[in-house]
């Protein structure tokens, strides 16, 4: 009897997992039985399923990524209460003139930190944006999703542009400029499918624009207000800025061994941004009532999210998930550039991280590269290629952190905000094959 594919195994526990957390069983648990169900399938004994699933918890990345999501609930449950996000909300509308023009600017200025699970931070900010809830919940949390991804690819702090940085040897201003066309394309996108495009709310409303505080349903705002109202995010962003370009100048000579090293440079300085956030509303507000009840049983269901995700990607990279798969590929005779599109999109899928399916698929790609398997082809189109298409699998990945922390959040479940942003992303990926085709014959 033939032997299961892997990909098959694959797809059949990626739809288990979705259909249940469909059915509002919790996600955390759903990934969990998924990442037991996939390495016991692929014929892992039990006690090493049950060693990986502890060790993967107990692991200080996955300890300091729940410390980090926890923080930065609890910082946004302070800003609520304390009216700093109708104060940002205000703030982003005086800039940006229109409720849109507020919802695409707003995840995007989060976006510049590279943040595991940014997008809790983003929304409930876009939240405030549509009071109402005219857009409706799942559009609301695509578009909080969306935008706040728009800069992964590009944006030069992103661990994924690093690491593919130093895969291919190609220079910063290289690597922008090769994948920047994504930021206009995603955000033209977005805006017409998840904004623009007619579509029905939460109430059964139309979701109409909005005018900004130039509109008489919007008092003006001084400069002093935007200022004070951007300032939390203004101290995060300059704290973050300036630990981690001193981490990246010193965190060398401490002779750190190399794994805690790169766990001190990835979170100490967001966390120590966060907690200058933490501080500025504390002092600002003159007292602890802020902070009642911002640690609650929400704060707690989406740390076991956020755990049992991690637990299932570590199950499936044990079971030799992304390994089995392009081997799987490569036997069935696929031409190299579909491999190259195709290696980093179930890597991406599997792994719900960008760093994911840059550190899983970028080395198979670049070993055909230099084995001659493209022909005269430019690395640079084909670099372009595995970041496209692997971006859109760490998008529709059930594994990516900021689309369930955004989900949940909205209180929308995850098929339903998939398919609102699934037509931009399908554009998208249209999109960056004709750049691909255009980069071809240009290099």
């Amino acid at each position: 009897m033939a032997s299961i594919p892997v990909l098959v195994k694959i797809l059949v526990v990626f739809g288990i997992v979705v259909a249940a957390a469909s059915r509002k069983l919790h996600l955390g648990l759903a990934a969990l039985a998924g990442g037991w169900a996939f390495a016991l399938w692929q014929g892992l004994p039990f006690g090493r399923v049950v060693l990986r699933s502890l060790q993967e918890f107990l692991a200080a990345e996955n300890l300091l990524l729940l410390l980090l999501v926890t923080l930065i609930m609890v910082l946004s449950g302070a800003m609520r209460k304390a009216g700093a996000m109708e104060d940002f909300a205000r703030s982003v509308k005086a800039v940006a003139r229109s409720r849109n023009a507020s919802i695409i600017l707003t995840p995007v200025l989060i976006g510049t930190l590279p943040m595991p699970g940014g997008a809790a931070f983003s929304a409930p900010l876009v939240e405030a944006l549509d009071p109402e809830g005219r857009l409706g919940a799942d559009r609301l949390a695509a578009a909080n999703y969306w935008f706040r991804h728009s800069l992964e690819v590009w944006w030069p702090l992103f661990p994924s542009f690093i690491l593919t940085a130093t895969l291919t040897g190609f220079e910063v201003s290289r690597l922008v400029l090769i994948n920047f066309y994504m930021f206009p394309t995603m955000v033209f996108l977005g805006w017409l499918f998840l904004l623009k495009l007619p579509g029905r709310g939460a109430a059964g409303t139309p979701s109409p624009e909005r005018t900004g505080p130039g509109s008489a349903a919007a008092p003006r705002t001084g400069a002093g207000e935007v200022i004070a109202g951007f300032a939390p995010l203004i101290l995060i962003l300059g704290v973050y800025a300036a630990l981690d370009l001193a981490w990246r100048a010193l965190g060398p000579s401490l002779g750190l061994p190399g794994p805690v090293s790169a766990l001190a440079g990835r979170y100490f300085p967001i966390l120590t941004g966060i907690g200058a956030g933490m501080a500025y509303v504390a002092v600002r507000n003159r007292g602890r009532a802020v902070w009642k009840d911002t640690f609650n049983p929400g704060t707690l269901k989406l740390a076991g999210v956020v755990a049992g995700i991690r637990v299932f990607s570590a199950l499936l990279s044990e079971g030799g998930a992304a390994q089995s798969a392009a081997s799987e590929l490569a036997a069935a005779g696929i031409p190299p550039l579909a491999v190259a599109a195709l290696l980093p999109l179930i890597s991406g899928l599997v792994t719900g991280v960008g760093f994911g399916y840059v550190g899983l698929s970028l080395p198979i790609v670049l070993g055909l590269f230099r084995a001659g398997s493209f022909g005269s082809l430019a690395l640079d189109p084909i670099v372009a290629l595995v970041a496209a298409f692997g971006f859109a699998g760490m998008m529709v990945s059930p594994l990516h952190v900021c689309m369930v922390v955004s989900a949940e959040h909205f209180k929308a479940t995850l098929p339903r905000t998939i398919r609102r942003f699934a037509a931009p992303l399908g554009l998208f990926l249209v999109a960056a094959v004709a750049y691909v085709a255009i980069l071809t014959r240009i290099l």
